[in-house]
């Protein structure tokens, strides 16, 4: 099956005579597996076009963000010189008129964020005007996000069979023989080392006192590395591990696809969770609250609690969190918070500036599920209602979790 459907593309008759195909990389910052460039080139060599290549700034409030993107940029351009003579990299804030001049066909990489589709929209008011064909091309996904459902799924047990059944049509990988760029070298390097030093331990990830995680979250955000990839280095291992590992790689990640294609309100309070989450948050809006914390409370990690004080410190000085440590974080906001409004600005701000796995489908999904998206109802109690609740005695009860505390203590005293 194509990556290209009719849902993923605009149709404009392209009756102009222009001489270039553009691909507008903004996506997938890569060269192996990407779908969106090998398109481009194939279509640009068959039309005897010349192909241009356009790589768009990521979007990011934290400068720290981006100067991990900005140190692969220059040596990807380079790479990108054996597919076209002409690459550049535009500012996110620049314009794109003056880039599209007599171009026949627009190739992008799919978009799924309003910050990225407002690229699309321009795009499409272009295309418009001159008589261009655009096409997106899904290139982040291992099974195209149309493809898996036509709707909203309720949660991973209702998408995981349909994406599961489709997995074999979309295992294709192209341009494997091409040279690849630094940032897809890292990236490469770390997914060996999780397969030779984590994997077999993968049962134990979320342990926060322990370095069991892929490490791979960076470098799927910003497209160096794709899914597709990952998944044929890993798939002939044969262990437990190896199969938990796939379905927080393709079925969790694509579920939070899933959720913001179809979810055109996933970043807004009042339509990002279910029902029955709004109905148990109204009906526990006045109940009290012991602690009530600022967003710079947080920021100084003058908390109450040495565990989300830890957890502040590896989101600020490291930019990650492990993913129990992530819940149970997202968990104290809510209940230190004087309205769930609140402590979801709260979350999703300090989520989206400080990781540097923010600002992607992911880091939306991750914090409307602590508002009950993607879950189930709990028994009721004061303050969550029936959201999932999630204390302290978790945390010592399932981990070593002083350990944690102790490590991120160092971490704070090394970067101050």
């Amino acid at each position: 099956m194509s990556r290209i459907s009719q849902r993923n593309q605009v149709i404009v008759s392209g009756s102009n005579d222009g001489r270039k195909v553009l691909y507008i990389m903004h996506k997938a910052f890569r060269i192996r597996n990407n779908y969106t460039l090998f398109q481009a080139y194939e279509y640009a060599k068959k039309h005897e076009c010349e192909l241009f290549i356009i790589l768009i700034e990521p979007y990011e409030s934290n400068e720290r963000n981006l100067e991990f993107f900005y140190q692969f940029s220059d040596d990807l351009i380079d790479k990108l010189g054996d597919f076209s003579d002409h690459v550049s990299l535009v500012k996110r804030d620049e314009s794109l008129e003056e880039h599209i001049n007599d171009v026949h066909t627009i190739f992008i990489d799919k978009s799924y964020l309003k910050f990225d589709i407002d690229i699309l929209k321009t795009l499409k008011d272009m295309a418009y005007d001159q008589d261009m064909i655009l096409i997106e091309v899904e290139v982040n996904v291992f099974v195209p996000v149309v493809v898996a459902s036509d709707k909203e799924e309720y949660a991973a047990r209702t998408i995981r069979p349909k994406i599961n059944h489709q997995l074999d049509d979309f295992e294709h990988e192209v341009l494997t023989d091409a040279s690849i760029s630094k940032a897809e070298e890292e990236a490469m390097d770390q997914l060996q080392l999780f397969i030779d030093e984590r994997l077999e331990h993968y049962d134990d990830h979320n342990d926060p006192s322990l370095d069991l995680t892929s490490g791979l979250s960076p470098y799927l955000k910003y497209g160096f590395i794709s899914p597709v990839t990952i998944y044929h280095k890993v798939q002939p291992i044969d262990s437990q591990q190896k199969e938990d590992f796939i379905e927080e790689l393709i079925v969790r990640r694509e579920l939070a696809y899933n959720f913001v294609y179809y979810n055109k309100g996933y970043d807004d309070f009042e339509s990002m969770t279910e029902k029955w989450a709004y109905q148990t948050m109204k009906k526990h809006l006045e109940d009290q609250r012991e602690y009530l914390y600022t967003k710079e409370d947080y920021l100084k990690f003058n908390t109450h609690d040495p565990y989300f004080n830890a957890a502040m410190m590896e989101m600020v000085f490291l930019g990650k969190m492990h993913s129990y440590m992530r819940m149970y974080w997202c968990k104290k906001i809510i209940e230190w918070s004087k309205t769930y409004r609140q402590a979801y600005d709260i979350a999703l701000s300090l989520n989206n500036h400080y990781f540097y796995d923010g600002l992607t489908p992911n880091s939306y999904t991750g914090v409307a599920w602590c508002f009950g998206k993607h879950d189930r109802a709990w028994t009721e109690r004061d303050i969550f209602g029936k959201l999932r609740y999630m204390n302290d005695k978790g945390l010592k009860r399932k981990f070593n979790i002083e350990d944690y505390v102790e490590q991120m203590k160092q971490v704070k005293e090394d970067n101050q």
